[in-house]
C-alpha cells in the first residue's frame, strides 16, 4: 500500500473511531437523562444539541480549524431539511410501529442509501462491495428484529424515515462538492438552521405546558440533571462533527457499515459484561453481521467508493478539512 493511501486508511480509522467513541457516549448519556432525571423531551433535546453543535463549530472557527465561506442558506436548506424530516418521521415510525418493525426499517436505510446514490448522484457501488453488504443487513436483521407488525401508517412512516434518512447522509456528501466547501463550512450553515427549525417543531412534538412539560420541568430541574443534559449536548456536537468527518472521508454506504458495526459491538457488550439474555438467532445475526463488515472492510482498502469522481470537482475546497 503506497505511503499515500496508508495515510488516508489511518485518518479514516481515527475519524471513525472518533465517531464510535461519541456515539457511545451520546448513548450513555441521554439514557441517564432520559431514564435518571426524567427529561422525556427528545425534540427539545435535539434543539440543544444543534445549539451546542453551533457553538461549537463557532469554537473552532475562532481556533482557526477553517476559514467561514459565503454560501446561501437556501443552498444549504436541503440538508437541514432531510436531517429535520428523518427526526420527526422516525419518532412517528416508532409511534406507529413495533420496535421490530421499526429495527427492520432502519435496517432498510443501507440498500435504499446504494440505490439512490445511484439514481441520482451516479455514483455506482462495485458489486463485491454491495454483495458484502447483504450479510450485514440480514446478520443485523436476525440479531435485533423480532416482533414485526405492519399497518398502513406505520409502513408510511418507516418509508418516510427511511429516505430521510438517507438523502440526510447523501446531501452531506454531494453538497460539499456542489458547493465547493469543506464540511467545516457546511456544518457551519446547517447547525443553526437544524436549531431553528427543530425549535419551532418542539411544541407540535413535545409536551411543552402542563405539570409534567417541558416549562415545568426546567424550573425544577436539578443540578445534576443539567450537567448531564449538557454534557449530553457536548456528545452530539462531537457526533455530528464526526459523521460529518467520516461521511467526507469516506461515504454514506461506509458510514452505515459503521453504524452497524457499533450495534454489533453494543449488543456484544450488552452478552458479555452485562449478561442480557440472548438468542440462537442474535448470535447467528451478530456473527453474520461482523463477517459482512469485515469483508466490506476488507474489500474497501482496494475498491472506489464512487465517489471519487464527484469528490475531485470540490477537492480544492474540502482541504480545509484537512486539519482533523
Amino acid at each position: 500500500m503506497a505511503k499515500g493511501a496508508k495515510g488516508d486508511a489511518a485518518g479514516n480509522a481515527a475519524a471513525m473511531a472518533f465517531n464510535f467513541t461519541s456515539a457511545v457516549g451520546i448513548i450513555l448519556a441521554n439514557k441517564v437523562v432520559f431514564k435518571e432525571y426524567g427529561f422525556s423531551f427528545p425534540t427539545a433535546m435535539t434543539v440543544l444539541h444543534f445549539a451546542m453543535t453551533t457553538l461549537g463549530v463557532q469554537l473552532l472557527l475562532v481556533m482557526g480549524f477553517f476559514k467561514p465561506k459565503p454560501l446561501k442558506q437556501l443552498d444549504v436548506l436541503p440538508v437541514t431539511v432531510s436531517f429535520c424530516s428523518f427526526v420527526v418521521f422516525n419518532n412517528l415510525s416508532l409511534q406507529a410501529n413495533t420496535v421490530g418493525t421499526y429495527q427492520l426499517m432502519k435496517v432498510m436505510t443501507t440498500p435504499v442509501v446504494v440505490a439512490l446514490q445511484y439514481l441520482i448522484f451516479q455514483v455506482s457501488l462495485p458489486m463485491q462491495l454491495v454483495l458484502s453488504l447483504a450479510p450485514i443487513c440480514v446478520g443485523v436483521a436476525l440479531a435485533t428484529v423480532s416482533d414485526v407488525g405492519f399497518t398502513f401508517e406505520g409502513l408510511v412512516w418507516g418509508a418516510l424515515g427511511v429516505l430521510a434518512t438517507c438523502f440526510y447522509q447523501l446531501f452531506v456528501k454531494s453538497k460539499q462538492s456542489e458547493l465547493g466547501c469543506s464540511f467545516f463550512q457546511l456544518l457551519y450553515y446547517q447547525a443553526p438552521q437544524a436549531m431553528c427549525v427543530v425549535m419551532v417543531m418542539t411544541p407540535f412534538l413535545d409536551k411543552v405546558t402542563g405539570e409534567d412539560g417541558l416549562l415545568a420541568y426546567s424550573n425544577k430541574a436539578s443540578v445534576e440533571a443539567v450537567q448531564w443534559i449538557v454534557l449530553s449536548a457536548v456528545m452530539a456536537f462531537l457526533v455530528n462533527l464526526s459523521t460529518y468527518l467520516v461521511i467526507t472521508r469516506t461515504s454514506p454506504v461506509t458510514y452505515q457499515v459503521l453504524g452497524h458495526f457499533k450495534l454489533v459491538v453494543i449488543l456484544t457488550a450488552g452478552t458479555m459484561w452485562f449478561k442480557e439474555e440472548t438468542s440462537t438467532n442474535r448470535l447467528l445475526g451478530m456473527g453474520l453481521a461482523l463477517t459482512g463488515i469485515i469483508a466490506y472492510t476488507t474489500l474497501k482498502q482496494n475498491l472506489p467508493s464512487g465517489w471519487e469522481k464527484r469528490g475531485k470537482q470540490g477537492s480544492g475546497a474540502s482541504k480545509g478539512a484537512d486539519k482533523v
